[in-house]
């Protein structure tokens, strides 16, 4: 059986851009490697989700890897929580947040801050914190992103009577990110005591950690600077630690992941798939691409299956809305994909996860391209690019077939892909 390599460019579809006559930052970017991997397998377009959803990075991922995108889904503070090494026990509460800024009223300026290099500092500031019994704990993750985790006996029981968790005081679903929008009360589910104290704590926390940070120094000389300050928690995702099928149990193949934003090792790390450390990953655009593709053939002779990540497509698009950013990153993505190319007796997958469109800022539906080349079947697309794509034999698929059909061998999809018949 071969290897499997699986690479997602995070957030790699886009819309056209008149700018560059009307094609997206794909198409118009030169990637000589992706175009040969085309070239030599089967192509297609894919939606991870489906259509009338918002498609969010960590449910998408799901999807593509073969799990349910609903059931399986731990809530984005539990995946965020793994990525950075957060040990939680499956009786806590766990939230992704945002460092961000708000005026006067709580009103949103910015989810980001300004996007905002670091939060370590700010999070010592506003460290271990106790109410009415709940405890919080914060740890900084990437950029302006943070986990916030709360325990204590209410959380326990509220966790034991509910099986959701606490609703998003983050308002990124009225726009999303939609600014001049309050900042939103946390809800619990159900008419629990238990629950009414612990969303009743949450708040308390963030107004009060709110006074804390404007007081900070770090905030005070970004102001001065005329910068935004980082001075409010947004939580979004909250959910607990779940029991899922392992990654090699459900599929009998050994699994490595090897990124550099949390949330992806958190993703892979939840499956059970080893996590490879990589010196310069850092999840952001200025990782270092080459010591990841390196460590992705040692990877390879290790284990059967390697899945990775790359960002900074996603953040050229939804931090910056550059699509000149976006394009050269793809193209330093694909300088660094000759050693892909070089790789024997492996099949290699690469999609991305949605689409981000540079004119949004934003995840969209958009379709995403994907290739799998395997060095038997092939169709007649020659360029990896959103339009050459939809003409390819595997048609339009979603995530939930992804893993399928990157698993089938000599099956009737590959005669069907081979003669380019299959529209799944």
């Amino acid at each position: 059986m071969k290897k499997i390599l699986l690479i997602i460019l995070d957030g790699l579809g886009d819309r056209p851009i008149k700018a560059f006559g009307d094609k997206t930052p794909l198409e118009s970017a030169n990637t000589p490697n992706m175009d040969k991997m085309a070239a030599s397998g089967v192509c297609g377009v894919m939606n991870a989700m489906p259509k009338d959803l918002y498609p969010t990075s960590e449910e998408a991922h799901l999807a593509i890897l073969g799990y349910d995108y609903k059931k399986d889904h731990p809530g984005r503070g539990v995946l965020e929580a793994l990525g950075i090494g957060v040990k939680l026990k499956p009786d806590e509460l766990a939230f992704r947040v945002d460092f961000g800024t708000v005026d006067k009223d709580l009103k949103l300026i910015d989810a980001r801050a300004g996007v905002i290099e670091s939060v370590k500092d700010l999070c010592k500031s506003i460290g271990d914190v106790e109410i009415d019994g709940v405890k919080f704990r914060i740890y900084p993750s990437l950029l302006y992103r943070g986990v916030l985790v709360l325990s204590g006996n209410p959380v326990k029981t509220y966790l034991k009577v509910s099986k959701s968790a606490v609703s998003d005081t983050d308002p990124h679903k009225a726009g999303p990110h939609k600014l001049g929008v309050r900042v939103l009360h946390p809800k619990s589910f159900g008419d629990s005591k238990e629950g009414k104290t612990v969303v009743r704590a949450l708040e308390r926390y963030q107004y009060l950690t709110h006074e804390i940070l404007n007081e900070q120094k770090i905030n005070k000389r970004r102001v001065k600077k005329g910068k935004l300050p980082a001075n409010f928690i947004l939580t979004r995702g909250g959910g607990h630690l779940k029991s899922i099928t392992g990654f090699k149990e459900k599929f009998g193949k050994k699994a490595a992941c090897i990124a550099g934003a949390p949330l992806y090792k958190g993703i892979g790390a939840y499956m059970g798939m080893k996590i490879v450390k990589v010196r310069g990953a850092t999840g952001k655009l200025d990782t270092n691409i080459g010591a990841k593709v390196k460590a992705t053939q040692k990877a390879l002779k290790r284990n059967d299956f390697v899945f990775l990540h790359i960002k900074g497509t996603d953040m050229a698009g939804e931090d910056f809305g550059d699509a000149k950013m976006k394009k050269d990153f793809i193209e330093k993505i694909d300088k660094n994909f000759g050693r892909i190319l070089a790789l024997k007796n492996v099949i290699v997958a690469v999609t991305g996860d949605h689409a981000t469109p540079c004119e949004l800022k934003d995840h969209s539906s958009d379709i995403v391209p994907v290739l799998i080349s395997d060095g038997k079947d092939k169709d007649d697309v020659d360029k990896f690019g959103e339009s050459e794509c939809k003409k390819g034999g595997l048609g339009h698929i979603y995530g939930k077939d992804f893993m399928k059909i990157l698993l089938v061998e000599n099956s009737k999809y590959k005669s069907q892909v081979s003669k380019g018949e299959s529209k799944i």
